[in-house]
C-alpha cells in the first residue's frame, strides 16, 4: 500500500451541525428544546430526521480521487464516540461514502486516539504517504509536531484554512 488516506468526519467530510445552529434546527423540527447538555457525544446530533447533513464538496472532490487509487488505503477517523457507531454509518450510507476502514473514538481525547490510530496503520500497511484530511485548528498543530516523528511523509490537509502542509520528504 503506497498511501493510507484518513478523513475526519465533523467539519471535514460532512457538515455536521454545530451545537448552536443545532440546537435551534432541533427545536424548530421537533417543536422541543434539546433535551440534553452534551452535542458531539449525543446520536440526535446526527439523526437524518431532523438535520440535513450533506458532504463538504471540496473534500467530496478528494475523497472521490483517493477512493478510485488503487495504490490508496482510505479510512474515516472521527471524534465521534464509539456508541455512535451505526448513526456514523448511516450518515456515511446516506451521502454514500464508503471506507476501508471507519474508526470511532473509543472515549479518549480525541488527538490522542487519532495519533495512535494513525501509528497503528503506519505499522500496518508501512505507506510511503500517509495524508489527512482535518478541520480543527488545534489539532492541527499538534498533528504537524507528530509529523515530523513519522517514518513515512505525512501529509495534513487543513480544511478550513485550504492548506496541504507536507513533512518528512
Amino acid at each position: 500500500m503506497k498511501k493510507v488516506i484518513s478523513f475526519d468526519l465533523d467539519g471535514t467530510m460532512c457538515f455536521t451541525p454545530e451545537p448552536e445552529d443545532g440546537k435551534k434546527i432541533y427545536k424548530q423540527v421537533t417543536g422541543q428544546d434539546w433535551p440534553h447538555s452534551g452535542w458531539w457525544g449525543r446520536k440526535e446530533s446526527i439523526d437524518l430526521d431532523i438535520f440535513p447533513i450533506p458532504v463538504n464538496p471540496l473534500v467530496y472532490s478528494d475523497y472521490l480521487k483517493h477512493q478510485s487509487d488503487s495504490e490508496s488505503y482510505v479510512i474515516l477517523a472521527t471524534g465521534r464516540l464509539q456508541k455512535l457507531q451505526s448513526e456514523v454509518q448511516r450518515l456515511l450510507d446516506y451521502n454514500n461514502l464508503e471506507f476501508d476502514e471507519v474508526h470511532c473514538n473509543p472515549g479518549t481525547d480525541t488527538y490522542l486516539f487519532k495519533t495512535k490510530l494513525f501509528e497503528k496503520l503506519i505499522r500496518q500497511h508501512q505507506p510511503q504517504i500517509f495524508t489527512m484530511y482535518d478541520d480543527r485548528h488545534e489539532h492541527l498543530v499538534k498533528f504537524a509536531a507528530w509529523a515530523q516523528t513519522q517514518p513515512c511523509q505525512i501529509d495534513i490537509i487543513d480544511v478550513v484554512n485550504k492548506t496541504h502542509k507536507i513533512f518528512n520528504t
